[in-house]
């Protein structure tokens, strides 16, 4: 028979497993965020770039 201490630190443990996928799936989404602003902003450049060259 399982005892209640093994079931709560059963539970305890999946919960701080949870969270902690929880913070990596922000992190991961936070990273995620600032690499599409970074090419959104290299793209606009290149955008820049071609058109003062096609003007020539």
């Amino acid at each position: 028979m399982i005892d209640n201490e093994d079931i709560f630190n059963k539970l305890v443990g999946f919960v701080n497993l949870n969270d902690a996928h929880f913070n990596v799936i922000l992190d991961n989404q936070n990273l995620i965020l600032k690499n599409q602003e970074l090419l959104f902003k290299e793209l606009n450049k290149i955008n820049e770039r071609l058109d003062e060259l096609e003007k020539k």
